[in-house]
């Protein structure tokens, strides 16, 4: 399992995801309201993280593939720099290891056209005609950061 998260000024997104590169499936995608202004509301966005990479990471090789919060020009609100760091908490606490991934790392893994956004390159994978139900400018953060890392993954059958 896969974990893509991508933490926003309001919620932490998860896209939980399995398979490699070219079979590569979003199984769920969860949006975590969270309100970052108290140690009540961040504490009970770490417990809600913890259960569910507890229920679903269990599976050997489960992976959090964690967005990371944008610098330079166009920077991550203080929110989300906060979702961040308690999404890495959550994994610390439930064992399971954390890929960071840029959003400059995107474009390639998703192989955009020259121009074309790496956003809306998910988009046309990931929700084609908008069948998604949650879907967000978080989960395609989420799907994206998993995507990547899936990428990277060897299937049984490479092996042989």
């Amino acid at each position: 399992m896969i974990f893509g998260v991508s933490p926003t000024k309001d919620a932490v997104v998860i896209a939980q995801a399995t398979g490699s590169g070219e079979t590569f499936v979003i199984k769920s995608i969860k949006s975590i309201q969270f309100q970052a202004r108290s140690g009540d509301g961040l504490n009970e966005l770490l417990q809600r993280l913890v259960v569910i990479f507890d229920l679903s990471g269990t599976s050997r090789g489960s992976t959090i593939a964690l967005l990371g919060s944008s610098s330079g020009r166009f920077k991550s609100s203080v929110e989300a720099i906060k979702g961040e760091a308690i999404t890495e908490l959550a994994a610390a606490k439930s064992g399971l290891p954390v890929v960071r991934v840029t959003a400059a790392s995107l474009k390639k893994a998703l192989g955009c056209t020259p121009g074309q956004k790496w956003q809306a390159s998910a988009e046309e994978r990931f929700n084609p005609g908008s069948s998604r139900k949650n879907w967000s400018p978080g989960a395609v953060g989420a799907a994206a950061a998993a995507f990547k890392i899936a990428q990277g993954r060897l299937r049984v059958s490479d092996l042989q």
